[in-house]
């Protein structure tokens, strides 16, 4: 199998917490993640454009785990907030 190694710069801060949440969730590493990603969404199973990178192809269950994550977190940080003083 023939690869190329890329080294890519300046993620926003939002694609970068979705794919290490994606990674974290599914037991896979950020390499891994980010290659699926690019796989599926770069047009080579057929879609024709990067919309996916602006959210528009995100699964929805992901989103759905990634939300229910997040008012998870939020909630722990008040208690251990509270806890502390």
């Amino acid at each position: 199998m023939n690869t190329t190694q890329y080294t890519i710069r300046n993620i926003p801060a939002s694609v970068d917490k979705y794919l290490r949440k994606r990674a974290r969730l599914t037991g896979r590493s950020l390499n891994q993640v980010v290659i699926d990603e690019l796989t599926v969404n770069a047009g080579v199973t057929g879609k024709s454009n990067l919309d996916w990178f602006i959210g528009s192809g995100i699964d929805k269950s992901i989103v759905s785990i990634l939300n229910e994550d997040d008012i998870y977190q939020k909630n722990l940080a008040k208690v251990e907030h509270k806890n502390a003083h």
